[in-house]
């Protein structure tokens, strides 16, 4: 850039002050073209992360498209952001192919920031790790609505008759979740309700449950980490942590509270599945809501969804239990038989 204005330095010489105000004019005209140039290249490198990511299909890492990812350094943010938590092998070109229309941000939990641009501290407690990063990261710049989900298209507990992922961000009701401020992302009751857990009985009995590792540790889990709530009686919410939250739920408690959380997930001695399990019983009552959250079915895929007149054999059609893995080659096996 120097050598660039060296060539317009004016240099003292004998003539009319007229023709002097002209060359200055014109110096500065050049100047300001060359640096709105340079400000338009400067934007478009702030606008998002590097959209290519590597992951394994069929068993082979590939460079393969993944959907635009968000970067907090930039000013504008999105009304809706989808963030998936994902592990380094997970093909995720479902996303771009299908819902291009939602801001992404995915984490690959078992990855470090050299392979791919958002991981985590340490992979524990399966998607919980994940969802509580990307509040701290994201905390001042949250889009309006934003949905916190598994990385699988398709997947057992998702709630549609396809068990498939993009119906229900293409479904989904933003202006309810700006409304309601969190929403669980299945209505059905089948896992979860009416209740799942008994913190109350669990922490004044104190009963030996081997099988029950969840209800056994969730009492005293959940005051370490809600110290200033009271430890609910009973817990019922539809499984699987899978949510839609807005910015105003999310901001109603402080950046440090989050951050505590994570470090406790950190700090914890419990397995995977049992850290992850008390956040999964636990998301709803973080964003505000009553510890018992099973809604009518009916209104609920109404408000959540927009299915609104679903007849009684379409609502017992809905959701069916398959087990807990989708029959191999889901859909098309389901589209052969």
């Amino acid at each position: 850039m120097n050598s660039i204005f060296s060539l317009f330095r004016l240099q003292p010489r004998e003539g009319s002050p007229g023709r002097s105000r002209i060359f200055i004019y014109l110096a500065l005209a050049v100047i300001a073209l060359l640096l709105s140039y340079q400000l338009v290249l400067n934007h478009g490198s702030l606008e998002s992360v590097s959209p290519w990511g590597k992951t394994s299909v069929g068993g082979a890492k590939q460079d393969v498209a993944e959907p635009p990812t968000y970067s907090w350094r930039i000013s504008r943010t999105p009304e809706k952001e989808l963030v998936v938590a994902a592990m380094r092998d997970s093909d995720m070109a479902w996303v771009a192919e299908n819902v291009p229309d939602w801001t992404t941000t995915i984490y690959r939990a078992d990855a470090d920031k050299s392979e791919y641009n958002f991981t985590v501290p340490r992979n524990k407690g399966n998607e919980a790790m994940v969802y509580l990063t990307y509040l701290i990261d994201r905390y001042d710049s949250l889009p309006e609505v934003m949905v916190l989900m598994h990385g699988g298209r398709y997947q057992w507990h998702n709630d549609n008759p396809l068990y498939d992922s993009v119906v229900t961000l293409k479904d989904l009701q933003i202006d309810h979740v700006k409304r309601t401020g969190y929403v669980n992302l299945r209505c059905v009751w089948a896992i979860g309700c009416p209740s799942e857990l008994e913190p109350g009985r669990y922490f004044r009995e104190r009963p030996d449950d081997p099988a029950h590792p969840t209800a056994v540790e969730y009492p005293d889990r959940f005051l370490e980490l809600f110290p200033d709530e009271e430890l609910p009686e009973v817990v019922g919410v539809p499984c699987c942590s899978q949510f839609a939250v807005s910015r105003e739920a999310v901001r109603a408690r402080p950046k440090a509270d989050y951050e505590r959380c994570r470090q406790w997930l950190l700090d914890v001695d419990l397995d995977n599945a049992t850290s992850g399990r008390i956040f999964e019983y636990a998301w709803h009552i973080m964003f505000g809501k009553t510890a018992e959250l099973c809604l009518d079915v009916v209104t609920c895929y109404c408000e959540t969804y927009g299915y609104c007149d679903m007849e009684p054999i379409e609502l017992q059609n809905h959701w069916v239990w398959r087990g807990m893995v989708l029959p191999p080659n889901w859909p098309e096996s389901e589209e052969q038989s």
